[in-house]
């Protein structure tokens, strides 16, 4: 076990066209944007606690030599499910359809209980909104 404590867990991603994810994010999800930065374009936003930052593809930073952010190429190939947990899934549905979003499929309800669907990200990222049993 590690003897270092964590003070909050989030995760970046790297985006093709920054100010589209942005307001993706921040207009049609509700994230609260905490932080937005120019060069290169970053931004930190925070749902429940919980961190999303973007960060613009294809910029090199000093403090990770050899590695290139980028973007997903195939859409159909998830390698990050962000998930948001609300108490609705229905009712967020019918408002996220109302604000343009693009879905997979209609929400689902798994035999164990709750509601589920996923909507795409500007890039084809997943984000799973999810209520639980």
């Amino acid at each position: 076990m590690a003897s270092f404590e964590v003070t909050r867990a989030g995760a970046i991603l790297a985006v093709s066209d920054f100010a589209r994810s942005l307001a993706f994010y921040r207009d049609t999800l509700g994230l609260e944007v905490e932080a937005v930065y120019d060069e290169p374009p970053y931004a930190t936003l925070v749902s429940a606690g919980a961190r999303i930052s973007l960060a613009e593809h294809g910029h090199p930073a000093e403090d990770r030599p050899g590695v290139m952010m980028a973007a997903p190429d195939d859409a159909s190939r998830a390698n990050v499910v962000i998930v948001l947990e609300v108490k609705d899934a229905r009712a967020v549905h019918r408002e996220l359809g109302d604000a343009g979003a693009r879905f997979l499929a209609e929400p689902y309800e798994p035999p164990w209980g709750g509601c589920r669907f996923f909507c795409v990200d500007p890039d084809g990222y997943l984000v799973e909104i999810e209520q639980p049993a």
